[in-house]
């Protein structure tokens, strides 16, 4: 009985001993295992262009939203008050008012002033 009792504590002290020896701890780590590899430096990726199929119905709708952008300039244009405004009559700048005596035939517009 008292042999059965010294092999029982003697394989519990052993299973507490290899219990804790067998994993990294706080204290012991283990060891680091570090892979050296080269750097591949990245490689600048240009932006890939679209493959765009010339088919007359694409080129249809580039020239509507040519002439749409056209017509967008020209509103923006007439919208100054030179094309506004009636007294202006073609010019740049309102034309003087001259008197009666003094005034002018102008070739731009036809009209004496």
């Amino acid at each position: 009985m008292r042999y059965i009792f010294v092999v029982l504590c003697w394989l519990a002290v052993s299973q507490f001993a290899v219990a804790q020896s067998s994993g990294p701890t706080s204290l012991d780590p283990g060891k680091r295992i570090t892979v050296y590899s080269p750097q591949h430096s990245q490689k600048k990726t240009k932006a890939k262009k679209r493959k765009v199929q010339h088919t007359p119905e694409f080129e249809f709708y580039q020239r509507v939203e040519r002439a749409a952008k056209e017509k967008q300039k020209l509103l923006k244009k007439f919208y100054k008050p030179q094309f506004r405004d009636i007294r202006y009559f073609g010019h740049r700048h309102i034309p003087k008012r001259r008197s009666a005596a003094k005034m002018r035939y102008c070739e731009e517009c036809g009209i004496r002033h």
